[in-house]
This record gives structure tokens, sequence and C-alpha cells, in this order.
């Protein structure tokens, strides 16, 4: 018998699954022409300066985290006037955010930008329009969050996915736009791009607005429930900036070594990782809002039970996509672009192993953000992601390939795997044993055992189209058949037969 909240979290999934399939359809498209229409020079250039913005935003993403968490917590106990009194907070929060944040970009990140990136002087012009147009759509996506996140705390992800497909629906009109438009594509497509945010922000807002009344503005203030987000959000805030430098201090670390042609193959290789990612994170997104009402109302048994359910169908719904592309995707990154740039290949490779490592830790970490108690976790697994980028630069300068930041992160995930893990136990009290039986062991095995055929397949046969469409077969019957029989109990197997059922329902 499958429960109430298992069949919510299939019908999400299958919401967002939907979307995401619609949307990466296009994406394909729309990705392969902006890197034509573009270049290599100015996909690289808008990677890198997209990537100086993100790093502002590092104060936002903690906030963000503590918006979801504590708005959630709140419905989970049922309190709605604790929730209105959340969402007022954190709205009054992220409209100051988005001042400080704004002017910090005005400030030490225009001089980054013009003095410190290694972009061609006549691109200069081109490249402070894009920056520009990245920071209004910061500052929106900032004041955005707590519609946001009331949305997810509700569960209402219909929504996400019909603003989703039309999001990616407006970015092709985007494609065919620059395709007339004689004026400078780079300046263009950073316009247009702010433009779709500022359209999906309302379209969000009013909905919110509209079918929660908590989400309806009222000015409140509570010193208590301000505190608790801050001390919340101060210990969140080193971690997130630990991601951001590994991310985008990656990126810019290997824009001083590699230079803009660099970033473009990096950016294409979070661009197929992303699509990919993206086919199977409307599970974990499904999933997140229940673990955290789970802890709420003091549910342990099943708090555990869904985090190791949450780990192991993450890995397998991207392992079934990245093992083919992982193999493949030499041929598949020509067959797909016009220009593929130097490196591109072995990025996807490191980029899809490190994504798999970390379909772990998603559950884990909801759940100890749910407990509120995070000093020790951000502080120590935080520290480990920050010493990506001191160890990658000196292995830069030492000479080693480009691909060395991307091959440190694959063991910093690593790493921090096992630390998520040792403070699930300590501050949860999840069971190590069970989760290393239920989830790891599976996980491996199915991923080692399901690799053989794919690769002996694509060995004994010459590249091309068929040896394409043999590996793919191969690997999606590889590993369906070992996880539906090896990788998942009884409850999971009900679990996907639920979700299975209702993506056939909705397509056909």
């Amino acid at each position: 018998m499958v429960s109430e909240s298992n069949k919510r979290i299939a019908r999400n999934t299958v919401l967002l699954y939907i979307r995401t399939l619609f949307s990466q359809l296009i994406a394909l498209y729309t990705s392969r022409k902006i890197l034509e229409i573009l270049g290599v020079e100015d996909y690289g250039i808008y990677n890198v300066v997209g990537g100086v913005v993100g790093m502002l935003t590092f104060l936002n993403s903690s906030m963000a985290v503590a918006t979801q968490r504590f708005l959630t917590i709140e419905l989970g106990r049922n309190d709605l006037k604790a929730f209105r009194r959340v969402f007022s907070m954190s709205f009054i929060i992220h409209i100051a955010l988005a001042l400080i944040i704004v002017i910090a970009a005005e400030t030490v990140g225009l001089w980054f930008l013009n003095t410190q990136l290694n972009i061609p002087a006549g691109r200069m012009t081109a490249a402070n329009w894009v920056y520009q147009t990245s920071v209004l759509s910061m500052a929106i996506g900032i004041i955005q969050v707590p519609y946001e996140a009331s949305v997810t705390a509700y569960e209402h992800f219909d929504l996400f996915a019909y603003v989703g497909m039309g999001e990616y629906f407006l970015r092709l009109v985007i494609v065919f736009l620059l395709l007339v438009i004689s004026y400078d594509h780079l300046i263009v497509y950073g316009l247009l791009s702010l433009g779709v945010s500022l359209l999906s922000a309302i379209i969000i807002r009013i909905y919110a607005m509209r079918h929660f009344e908590v989400c309806r503005l009222k000015w409140q203030w509570n010193g208590g429930l301000f505190r608790s987000m801050l001390d919340f959000t101060g210990w969140n805030l080193f971690g997130t900036i630990a991601w951001l430098l590994k991310g985008q201090g990656s990126n810019i670390l290997m824009n001083i070594f590699g230079g803009p042609a660099i970033n473009a193959a990096r950016g294409v290789s979070f661009q197929v990782s992303n699509a990919i990612q993206n086919l199977v994170r409307g599970f974990s997104t499904a999933v997140n809002p229940q673990l955290t009402k789970n802890y709420a109302s003091g549910n342990r048994e099943g708090l555990f039970r869904l985090m190791a359910a949450s780990s192991k169908i993450s890995f397998f719904l991207l392992l079934v996509i990245a093992l083919p592309v992982m193999i493949e995707i030499s041929y598949i990154l020509r067959l797909w672009l016009v220009e593929v740039p130097a490196y591109a290949a072995l990025f996807t490779q490191l980029v899809l192993l490190e994504a798999l490592l970390n379909t772990y830790g998603g559950p884990m970490i909801t759940g100890l953000m749910a407990t509120g108690n995070i000093k020790w976790y951000q502080i120590l697994v935080g520290s480990v992601l920050l010493l990506i980028l001191p160890i990658s630069y000196v292995f830069l300068r030492l000479g080693y390939s480009i691909a060395t930041p991307l091959i440190v992160s694959v063991g910093a995930m690593a790493l921090s795997m096992v630390l998520r893990l040792w403070f699930c136990k300590r501050q949860l009290g999840l069971p190590v044993r069970m989760y290393f039986y239920k989830v790891i062991c599976p996980t491996i095995g199915v991923f080692l055992l399901s690799s053989i055929v794919p690769l002996v397949v694509s060995q004994v046969m010459a590249v091309g189209f068929l040896r394409l469409l043999a590996v793919g077969v191969a690997s999606v019957v590889s590993v369906s058949l070992l996880t539906y029989s090896l990788g998942l109990e009884r409850s999971e197997r009900q679990l996907v037969r639920v979700a299975t059922h209702k993506v056939f329902h909705k397509l056909f």
C-alpha cells in the first residue's frame, strides 16, 4: 500500500519531470544555437561574467535556505500564524539583502570585472552590459525568494512546471530573435534573458499572493525570529560561500590559467550536466518538503526511510542517463555542437561523476538543515570545499592539467559525503550501518555491474550514431533491470510503479 505522502511525491515528481523533459529538449537546441551565434569567446565571457555575479549572491543563497527551512517547519507544525510571521520577516530581510548585494556588485564586482578578468579589450563594453543585466536579474531573484519558498512548502509544484516550460519556450524565441537582430548578440542576449527572468518572477508572485493568504505581505517584526533566522543564516553562510567558491571560484581560476575558451568548455560541460540532472532533480525537489515535515512532526522512522529511499532513487535516476553520456560524450558533443571547445568532453565526464556522488548528499543536507543545528557541519564540510581552490591553484601553477580543479572537486565531494553521514548519525540518530547496506552498497553495485555491457558495446563497435544508440539502449536496460531487481526494496518499487504509471498517464 502506497502512503499518501508517497503518492504526493510521485505526482510532484511527474509534474516536474514532464516540465524538465520539455525544457531540456528545447535547451538542447537553444544551447547549441547560442554557442553558434555568440561564438566560443563570447559564450565564455557570458559564463565567467555570470560567475562573478553569482559569487556576490552568497548571502542570499544562505538566506534562501533559511527561509525555506523555517517556512516548511511551520507548515509541518500546521502553525499558519507563525508561517505568516516568517514570510513577512523573510521578505523584509530579502529587500535589505537585494540592496546590499547590488551595492557590492556595482563597486567591488564591477572593479573585479574590469581589472582582473581575462577578457579581450574589444569585448569589455559587451561584458559590462551582460554584467548589468545579470545584476538586475539577481536582484529580482533575491526579492522573489519568500514567494518561491512558500510555493515549495505548500508543494504546489505544478506552478513551477508550467512556468518552467513557458520560460524555456521564451528562451527558444530569444534564439530566433538573435538570428534576425543585427546588434551585438551578447548584449541582446543579456537583455532578453533579463526580461524572461522578470516575467517568471511576476507570475510566481501573483500566484502565491492569490492562492496563499499567508503570502499577502503584512508588516511584522519579530526580534526573536529575526535572531533565529540570522543565526541559522550565519552558520549556513560559511557553507554557502565555500560552495560558491568551489564552483565560480574554479571557473575564474580556469579563466586566469586558460582564458575564455576554457570557460566555454566548462560552460558546455555544466550545461550537459545540468540538463541531465534537471531530468531527475524533480524527484529530490518533491521529496525535500516531506523530509522537513517528517522531522518537524517527530517522525524519525519515516525521515530515515525517506532519506535512504530518496538517495538511492536519485542516484539511479541520474545513472540511467549519465552512464551512456559519460561513455559517448565525445561523439555526442560533435553531434550536438557546431564547434566543440577543447576539454569539453573530459570536463563533462568529471562533472557527471561529481553529480552522482552528490545525489547521496541532498537528502542528508535537507535532514541536517531541518534540525537548525548546523554550526559544526558547515564549518567542517565548508572547510573541505574551500580547500579545492588553493589545492587547484598550486597544481595549476606547477603545470598540471587545466582539468585539475574539477578532479580535486570530485575528491572533495567524496570526503564531504562521509562527513555528512557522520553528522546525520550524530544529530539525527541515522543508523550508519543501515544507510551503508541499504544505500551505498546497492548503488555502487548497480553502477559497477550496469557499466559492463555498455563499455563492451562501445569497444566492439565503431564510433557513430549506431554505437551511440546501442550504448544508450544497453545502459538503460542494464541500469533499469539491476536497479529494480537488486537496488530497490519492495516499498521503493511501489513508489517507482506509481510514478511510472503517472508518467505514462500524463504523457499518453
